[in-house]
């Protein structure tokens, strides 16, 4: 019988905010797991000290709408970054997105900044760099794909530690790998369907609505620049799968009786 995985998704949302739920709803369903697989810590809410990484398969780490780590103004923004550090340093497999993707990278000494002409919002294409080749995850993926995207604010400079797998034509700092770690990130969405991207774009339309432009403007621009992207989307299937495998070659040998 196969082993129930037990995953804690990291979240950065704001008391109240109702992506929170959609965020768990996401990771889920991109894992082809079902919800009791995962535990929920939300860093904006909860005490640091709260945190517990014993008896977790893995950590996944998603998205914010309303904070963001080049401005700052929240009280939690350190701890955030120590409590990403805490988990590179535990080996502990992990998956992160967007806000997460972007903690790793200043957790690390990286650097991010805000730029309009990075800023991505709707679906984009992902190319590959010659590093992803040999990567265990990214090496399964095209060359190029499509995945979501919705951030203001970008990764600019990367520490050692962490290797570039893939940019876009925006956004040089699109995927890593931490070296020597079980750990990815993605400035994009794996977890988000087109269908998905959508509504997060409905919830959060004050903050992605032109000057104005009207409400039925805006949901016509959203239909134009989201498609699907099905490569994307499998990634967090595929990290699944190896950590199944992993936890599958480090349970002991059963004992044959002779």
């Amino acid at each position: 019988m196969t082993e129930k995985l037990q995953i804690l998704l990291i979240q950065a949302r704001a008391h109240g905010d109702p992506m929170a739920e959609h965020e768990l709803k996401a990771f889920s369903s991109r894992c082809e797991l079902k919800r009791d697989h995962f535990n929920t810590f939300n860093v904006a809410t909860d005490e640091p000290d709260d945190l517990e990484l014993q008896g977790y398969d893995a950590v996944m780490v998603g998205g914010s709408g309303a904070f963001s780590l080049v401005e700052g103004g929240f009280d939690w923004h350190t701890d955030f970054l120590d409590t990403m550090r805490h988990i590179l340093r535990s080996g502990i497999p992990t998956f992160a997105s967007c806000f997460g993707f972007q903690g790793i990278v200043q957790a690390l000494g990286g650097k991010l900044a805000r730029d309009e002409g990075c800023a991505e919002l709707g679906t984009f294409t992902i190319t590959l760099t010659d590093a992803a080749d040999a990567d265990p995850l990214f090496g399964e993926l095209p060359q190029r794909f499509d995945a979501q995207l919705g951030h203001n604010d970008s990764a600019v400079e990367l520490s050692d530690e962490l290797i570039h797998l893939a940019k876009s034509e925006n956004c040089e700092y699109q995927a890593i790998r931490v070296r020597n770690r079980p750990v990815v990130a993605t400035q994009f969405h794996p977890e988000l369907t087109r269908c998905d991207n959508l509504e997060r774009f409905q919830s959060y339309l004050k903050n992605y609505k032109k000057p104005g432009q009207d409400l039925e403007a805006a949901l016509a621009y959203a239909e134009e620049i989201h498609r699907e992207s099905p490569h994307s989307c499998g990634l967090l299937h595929s990290f699944v799968r190896d950590l199944r495998r992993r936890k599958q070659a480090q349970r002991p040998p059963s004992l044959v009786a002779e």
